[in-house]
């Protein structure tokens, strides 16, 4: 920079101080779409390896979230009354991740579901659209050998089984049914 005779810079000198940064700005402003695109250019070279991570991390977490929620657990009644299914219901909702129930009555030869039964599943089935409820009857006797051959048939771990409370007349002891879990 040179200064004028009085020790003030010049004319020429203040001029370039205020035209290069109004040139560079106009500049700027007409091809800023140019340059944004280019600084997208550099983000994405940079990042990009680490945007790989994160979305394979999420698609893996996700199936692992999926895995879970498709877990079926399965519960054995005698035709309980729809209050007992409705807390059954409310704690496979508040306390387990699954997304699947079937609801299972295991009935002698001889003897029926009780009159509504079918209906009342029905119901539930419509009051908890998150979980979905599959019913199930098999004729057979209710013993620790049934629950043993259906949770290898229906792929369901017997700890992911339940009953409601026994009764007196009930055969077996809960040890002896491998795992299954009482619902109160």
């Amino acid at each position: 920079m040179m200064p004028s005779k009085d020790g003030l810079p010049c004319n020429l000198t203040i001029f370039l101080y205020y035209f290069v940064p109004a040139t560079l700005f106009v500049v700027m402003m007409l091809n800023r779409t140019i340059l944004l695109k280019f600084v997208l250019k550099a983000i994405d070279y940079v990042f990009r390896p680490i945007r790989v991570f994160v979305a394979r991390t999420d698609r893996n977490i996700q199936r692992l979230i999926d895995k879970i929620n498709a877990q079926e657990f399965a519960f054995f009644t005698r035709g309980d009354d729809i209050a007992t299914l409705n807390k059954v219901m409310l704690y496979i909702s508040k306390n387990e991740h699954t997304k699947r129930i079937k609801i299972a009555t295991v009935l002698e030869k001889g003897q029926q579901l009780p009159e509504n039964f079918e209906q009342e599943i029905s119901f539930l089935d419509r009051e908890y659209p998150e979980i979905d409820i599959e019913f199930v009857q098999i004729e057979g006797k209710f013993s620790p050998q049934l629950i043993h051959s259906l949770s290898e048939k229906w792929n369901i771990p017997i700890n992911f089984m339940f009953i409601g409370s026994p009764s007196n007349k009930f055969l077996y002891r809960i040890e002896e049914l491998g795992g299954v879990r009482l619902i109160i």
